[in-house]
């Protein structure tokens, strides 16, 4: 059986030959679609915001996991020095509830899965910056003591902190899409049991492992009273977002750099609807996606560029403001598909280019399709 640390594929690179091949692609959809793109916004930019996602810090052998320290240190220099607005998780989502306007440049910050590392270094230079953040653990993980988890003892002593805030993952750090629907809830409650008996509060925020979920897994965590639950797919965050599958960009060493760092915490909302299929929990071997974008944004989408997770970029037909993406291979022996569609944004006062952003995480239990394949490398996420 694969060890915890095995299983972290969420966050694994794709071959460089991609990542070159998005960068070059970038780089001409820029230079020829600049001008319109500084046409204006819509109503959804004014209530956008990004959430930041850090996993393991300065742990340099594990490069797809982690980001190293001096990244880190440039990410907060930076935002110290660039102008950002650092909000509590709860303030940003109470913005979305209420459709309230956002400052320009709004993220929070998220530590997800109480890595030591992390807990470490980067936890005392954020507070030493007065920049909140919030942290997502498992609960069994902390119970069974684990060294390369934070202890019970080292939450309770960040919680008195003012700008730290507390999210649960389940108890279990698990595929739990995978698992029937008591089992999902026995992981929700039993993770809201412990948080209430350390902590003596109610968790408002749950974090899906591994980034997935389900539409069965969205409605048990809104029935026990989570007020958000968080993804690891990647896009900006905007008033209408689902409040239970909102996205994050994932910062690893390989994609923490600092430019990566400023194109994603300038990402624009790429709003859509009427996504399919509706829920990411595939249950059919073949892949197939389409979705419907925002109308402010119809006459934009000949300007739209996706990208398939083990195959590049995908193939994009679009009538009016409807999209449908369709592989030119099935994917049925692929687990996990990601899909990143980005489209030129507004053009900012220096003339650089916000970048719309849309990412999507499907996945589906190896076990239903007899599937043994090796798990597949993510995909980039645009370099635009």
């Amino acid at each position: 059986m694969l060890s915890f640390i095995a299983k972290l594929d969420y966050i694994k690179t794709m071959n460089k030959f991609i990542l070159q091949c998005v960068l070059i692609s970038a780089l001409i959809f820029a230079a020829s679609h600049s001008a319109h793109a500084a046409e204006g916004t819509i109503p959804e930019d004014n209530s956008k915001a990004v959430i930041l996602a850090y996993h393991r810090i300065g742990e340099d052998h594990l490069p797809d996991q982690s980001l190293t320290l001096e990244q880190f240190h440039q990410h907060v220099q930076e935002i110290k020095n660039g102008h950002y607005n650092v909000l509590p998780l709860n303030q940003i989502v109470e913005a979305l509830q209420t459709g309230s306007p956002l400052p320009p440049r709004t993220i929070a910050i998220t530590l997800e899965g109480a890595y030591r590392s992390a807990i470490e270094t980067a936890a005392p230079l954020l507070l030493e910056n007065a920049l909140p953040f919030t942290i997502f653990y498992a609960s069994n993980l902390l119970d069974q003591k684990d060294p390369s988890y934070a202890s019970w003892d080292d939450l309770k002593a960040l919680q008195r902190q003012k700008t730290v805030d507390l999210g649960t993952l389940p108890a279990s750090y698990a595929h739990i899409t995978h698992q029937p629907k008591q089992d999902m809830l026995a992981a929700l409650n039993k993770a809201r049991q412990r948080h209430r008996e350390e902590f003596e509060q109610e968790a408002a925020f749950l974090s899906y492992p591994y980034g997935e979920y389900s539409i069965e897994l969205q409605a048990l965590a809104k029935s026990q009273g989570f007020l958000a639950a968080l993804g690891l797919h990647s896009g900006a965050l905007y008033a209408g977002s689902d409040q239970y599958a909102l996205p994050r960009f994932s910062l690893t060493e390989l994609y923490g750099d600092l430019e990566r760092f400023l194109m994603v915490t300038n990402a624009y909302p790429l709003p859509v609807q009427d996504i399919e299929p509706a829920d990411p929990y595939l249950k059919t071997g073949s892949f197939f996606t389409g979705f419907t974008v925002t109308e402010g944004l119809q006459n934009d989408t000949n300007n739209l560029s996706c990208f398939i997770s083990g195959e590049g970029k995908a193939n994009v037909e679009t009538l009016g403001n409807r999209v449908e993406i369709r592989s030119e291979t099935d994917l049925k022996d692929q687990t996990r598909i990601r899909l990143n569609c980005t489209m030129p944004g507004p053009v900012s006062k220096d003339d650089e280019t916000g970048w719309r952003w849309l990412g999507l995480l499907y996945h589906r239990a190896e076990e239903d399709f007899a599937i043994n394949t090796p798990q597949p490398a993510e995909p980039p996420e645009p370099q635009e």
